[in-house]
C-alpha cells in the first residue's frame, strides 16, 4: 500500500481560513453584504499596508535581497506568457485574470503557516522574500495585467501609476536600504491595517461564493489555474533547485524546500479581489481559489513528501 504522507498540523493552521471563509459567505447570504467595497479597501488599503511594512522590516542584503526579484521576475514572464493562451480561451476578462492568476499564489497567508510546519522556524527569512516577490509582481505586472481587461495600454500603465501597492513597494524598500526611521504613530497606523488583510480578503472569498447562483465550477478556468499552479509552478521550482545544488549554489537546503513549499500554494485569494471589483465572474473565481485551497491542503504535503 502506497504511503501518502499528509500533515495534520498543516491543515489545523488553516482552519482559521476557512472559518473566515464561511463568515464571508454568511455576510453575503443573509444580510446582503457586497464584496465591491471590502474588496477597494482590501486593494487600496489594506495589501499596501502589508508590502509597505514587509519591505521596511526585511532583511535586505546578499542573496535574500536578490530573492524577491528573482520571484518577481518569473511571475511576470509566467503570466505574460501564458496570457495569449488564455486569449485564446476566453475574452470576456477571463483570460486576464487568469493570466493574472497564473502568476502568483497564496504565499502568504497560506505559504508562511505551510513553511513554518513543514520546515520550521528557519524558513520565515525565505518566505517573507518570496511572499514580497509574489505581492511585488501583484501590485505591478499582475495590476497591470487585470487593468487591461478594460483599459488601453496606456489606461492601464495610468491605473499601474495610481495604484498605492506599487509606490508601497519601492518606499518602504527605499526607507529600508537608506535606514531612515519611520515615526512610530505611523508604523502603527500600517500595523494596524496589515492586521486586517488577512481576515478581509478570506472574507471576499466567501463573498464571492455567496453570489453563485450554481455551485458548478468553471471547469475550463479552474483547469487552467490549476493546470499551471499545481503542475507547471512546482516543475520550475524543482527545476531551479537541481540546477541551484549542481552548479549556482545560491540558496541552501532550507531555501529549496521554501521554493518547493511555496511553488504549491492555492491560487491566490486577490483573484477574487480583482474578479469582484472588475465584475469578472466574481462566483466562478471564488470557486476556483476555494476549491483550489482544498486540493493544497492534500497536493502540498503529497509533492512536498516526495521531493522536499
Amino acid at each position: 500500500m502506497i504511503n501518502i504522507p499528509f500533515d495534520t498540523s498543516l491543515a489545523m493552521k488553516l482552519v482559521p481560513l476557512y472559518l473566515l471563509v464561511a463568515i464571508g459567505l454568511l455576510l453575503g447570504r443573509v444580510f446582503g453584504v457586497k464584496g465591491q467595497d471590502l474588496g477597494r479597501l482590501a486593494l487600496f488599503v489594506l495589501s499596501p499596508a502589508v508590502v509597505f511594512k514587509g519591505f521596511v522590516g526585511a532583511d535586505l542584503k546578499g542573496a535574500m535581497l536578490a530573492l524577491p526579484f528573482m520571484v518577481l521576475g518569473l511571475c511576470s514572464m509566467v503570466a505574460l506568457t501564458l496570457r495569449p493562451l488564455a486569449g485564446r480561451a476566453w475574452s470576456d476578462g477571463r483570460e486576464r485574470l487568469a493570466a493574472f492568476t497564473a502568476g502568483t499564489g497564496n504565499t502568504g497567508f497560506f505559504g508562511i503557516p505551510a513553511c513554518l510546519s513543514l520546515v520550521g522556524p528557519e524558513a520565515l527569512p525565505y518566505v517573507v522574500m518570496v511572499s514580497f516577490g509574489a505581492t511585488a509582481y501583484e501590485n505591478s505586472v499582475g495590476f497591470y495585467t487585470v487593468a487591461r481587461a478594460e483599459a488601453s495600454v496606456g489606461g492601464a500603465l495610468v491605473r499601474v501609476l495610481k495604484y498605492p501597492g506599487l509606490h508601497a513597494c519601492w518606499l518602504g524598500a527605499l526607507i529600508n536600504l537608506t535606514g531612515t526611521r519611520v515615526p512610530p504613530p505611523i508604523m502603527q497606523t500600517v500595523d494596524l491595517l496589515s492586521g486586517g488583510f488577512v481576515p478581509v480578503g478570506m472574507m471576499i472569498v466567501g463573498l464571492g461564493l455567496a453570489q453563485l447562483r450554481s455551485w458548478k465550477p468553471d471547469l475550463g478556468f479552474t483547469a487552467f489555474a490549476f493546470v499551471v499552479k499545481f503542475g507547471l509552478w512546482p516543475l520550475l521550482a524543482l527545476a531551479f533547485i537541481a540546477a541551484d545544488e549542481s552548479w549556482l549554489h545560491i540558496f541552501g537546503r532550507v531555501g529549496h524546500q521554501v521554493l518547493l513549499i511555496e511553488s504549491l500554494t492555492p491560487l491566490a485569494a486577490v483573484t477574487v479581489v480583482h474578479a469582484t471589483l472588475r465584475n469578472i465572474h466574481p462566483d466562478r473565481a471564488a470557486i476556483a481559489v476555494a476549491a483550489s485551497t482544498l486540493f493544497a491542503l492534500v497536493w502540498l504535503p503529497v509533492v512536498f513528501g516526495r521531493f522536499g
